[in-house]
Formats: structure tokens, sequence, C-alpha cells
């Protein structure tokens, strides 16, 4: 099987490297236009990358820098009569209103959008990580999963895949430097963030590390040791939270349920506390507390105030009679596309059938209200607050 790695003139941040998996996870998946451009939803791309969609200016600067990048490709080929490759992978992007459109490299195209030889990105796992080497290093192994081990690299070779041939990468000119500095911490971080656990190899000439390659094991995957009916429980407050119901789905197979009810608890504590102001986007706080596994001290576990009015939950339902309405307007061929598009990232107990349960449908109208509108803005939620505050009155 051909294996295509790159090399990058200049290094990369962990968001240009988030949003270069993400595109060409997405180029993988999807077909492009006529033209030759792949459209991707920013609220998408941002919940695959793990930034905030609304900060259009960080999306624009790092994607304008991606595309200043040129990259070696094939740079591990041991066949001299393999061609060398140069381009920049992504030569051309636009970002509209709601979407982020972009090319791929024509030279490079036919080899991104095959899976057996770019590798199928698991963006759950890409989102968790906190450095770009540690991104990169997991990039590079990912790829000989089904091998059990990596190629063997020159050394140098490998640091300039990882940083970059840039200044950077050349002031660690001594291996046991870049080994301390770039290998220990992002390898640490690859087997506590990843399905992959790997171990470091080194070749050596005498005393001195020559090349290096890294051992694979996949590590066992986490199921739920409980009834299906918590999971689906689970599952169901983590979207009440905000979280939409495939990474809900991934997040309930990847973590233990007293994990995730810590984690839960934890931002319910945080949505709650009058002290620390408003919580503005309760599920990237769930994800954070997940992540780095925040729970609250056992000293603090006493009952919870009385609750307050979500005021974000309490918009979105108050949109399920309008996204019904909605819905209800349109033709029986909109209506089909729609209820398809909700089935293919629902739960099976949450499909739309025939004969649809109540907690289906309900469901459905949730996805419904999200999918049409959108996270509510800040002048959405004031304006419904007023009104809430009107009505009372």
């Amino acid at each position: 099987m051909q294996i295509v790695h790159s090399k990058p003139k200049q290094p990369l941040s962990l968001l240009q490297r988030k949003l270069g998996n993400a595109w060409a996870k997405h180029a993988i998946e999807h077909s492009p236009d006529e033209q030759g451009w792949w459209t991707l939803r920013i609220r998408d791309l941002a919940q695959d990358v793990g930034f905030d969609s609304n900060n259009r200016q960080y999306l624009k600067e790092s994607a304008e820098a991606l595309m200043r990048i040129v990259f070696e490709w094939d740079v591990i080929a041991t066949s001299p009569k393999r061609p060398w490759k140069a381009s920049v992978m992504f030569p051309e992007v636009e970002i509209h209103a709601d979407v982020i459109r972009y090319q791929i490299s024509s030279q490079l195209r036919q080899l991104i959008v095959k899976p057996e030889i770019y590798a199928l990105i698991d963006m759950n796992v890409v989102r968790r990580f906190r450095r770009a080497s540690s991104l990169a290093i997991w990039e590079f192994c990912v790829r000989f999963e089904k091998i059990g081990h990596t190629a063997e690299v020159p050394w140098e070779e490998f640091r300039d895949m990882i940083l970059g041939e840039t200044a950077e990468a050349k002031t660690y000119q001594e291996y046991k430097y870049f080994k301390a500095k770039v290998l220990k911490p992002a390898i640490a971080e690859v087997n506590a963030e990843s399905s992959l656990r790997i171990e470091l190899v080194e070749a050596k000439v005498g005393k001195r590390v020559v090349a290096l390659r890294f051992q694979l094991e996949k590590k066992a995957e986490v199921q739920p040791a409980v009834e299906d009916g918590k999971v689906l429980e689970m599952i169901g407050e983590m979207v009440n939270l905000g979280l939409l119901q495939s990474e809900a789905r991934r997040l309930a197979k990847e973590h233990g349920l007293e994990e995730l009810r810590a984690a839960l608890e934890y931002t319910r504590r945080r949505m709650t506390d009058s002290r620390a102001g408003k919580l503005d986007n309760p599920a990237a706080y769930f994800r954070h507390a997940l992540q780095h596994r925040y729970a609250m001290p056992v000293a603090e576990a006493q009952p919870a105030p009385a609750p307050k009015v979500d005021l974000r939950q309490a918009y979105l339902e108050s949109q399920l009679g309008e996204a019904e309405r909605y819905f209800k307007e349109l033709d029986a061929e909109d209506q089909a596309a729609l209820v398809e598009r909700y089935n293919a990232q629902a739960i099976a107990p949450l499909r739309l059938k025939k004969r649809a349960t109540k907690v289906a449908e309900a469901g459905f109208r949730r996805w419904l209200v999200q999918d049409t509108w959108g996270e509510p803005t800040a002048e959405d939620l004031l304006d419904f607050a007023q009104r809430m505050l009107a009505a009372k009155s």
C-alpha cells in the first residue's frame, strides 16, 4: 500500500493541522462540485476542530496561513524512481456567511481523496490534542495502524516532518533535546488521548541514535458497562446541554458513565454559579471538563442550589412549535430529505419511522430547530429574555 507523508516548509499551528485534517476528511467523504470546490458548513467545521465558530478572523488568518505553506510529499519513499512532489495543498479558500469553500491541489487531489492512501482521520481524536507535535505524530502513526509499526525514518527527517523545515526545528541539532522537548510530551499525549498506544523504538549506530520508528497497539474500545437505558438517558442529557447526537453517542462509547456524569455535574454547577457570570457555551465547557477529567471535590458535594432558568434551553424549547410549522409547510420531497438527514445522525431509538415514538418526534424537532436556525445569538437570547419578562409582568 502506498503511504503518503508530507513535510511542511513552515511550521503548522495546532489549528492549521486540525483544519487540514478536517478538510481532507470532508473531501474523502463528499464529492466536489463541477468546478472542483468542496463546501463545508462553518458550524460543522468548528465542531470538528473545536474552535469558536463566531471567531471568523481567527479562522480566516489560519486558513490564509495554511494556503501559504508548501508541502513536500512522499518524503520517506525509498524508491528513487518515485517522483518528488511539492505543492500548496489547499490553493483556493473562500469564507462566506455560514460556509467555507476550498479546493485541493490538482496533483494531490487523487491521493488525498482515497482513504486507503490518506488515512481516514477521526476528528473526535484530532479535537483533543493540545500540541501540534502530538497531532503530527499521531497522523504519522495512524497510517500504519494495520501494520503494527511505522516505517523507520532518520530522526532529522522525522524532526522536519513534525516541526517543518524551520529555524525552530534546526534548534534541535542534538537528538536528546528533540526527544526531551518534543517526542516525550507528544508521545504521552497520543497515548492519553487517542485509541493508539505508541512506543518509540530507536535505531543506533554505536551509542548514537540515527533513526526512529514507533510500535503501535490498538487500545481495546471502552464500552459503557451499563444497560442501554442508562446510556440512552446520558446521551439525552448531553444533547440537552448542546452537543450533537452523533458526538454524544461517540462520547458514550468512549467514556464510562461515571466519568460522563462527573463532567456533566461539574458543568451544571458552573452554569448555576451566579458569582462566575453566565456560561456562554455549556457544551464547550462540558467537553473541556470531560477532557481534563474535572469533577467537583467531595467536600463541595452538597445539595445544588435551586435551578435557574437556562435561557438558551428555554429559547430552543420556544422554537419547537415554529420548527413543526416550518416542517409542515415543506413539500413532501423536502420533508423526506430532512428526515433522512436526521436519521443518519440519530441513535436507533430516536430515529423517525412510520410509527414514531413521542421521544423520537421530540428529538427530531430539537434537531430541526438547530439545523434550521443554528445556535441563538446573544441578540436572540436578549430579545427572548425581554419578551419573557414582558409576558410575566
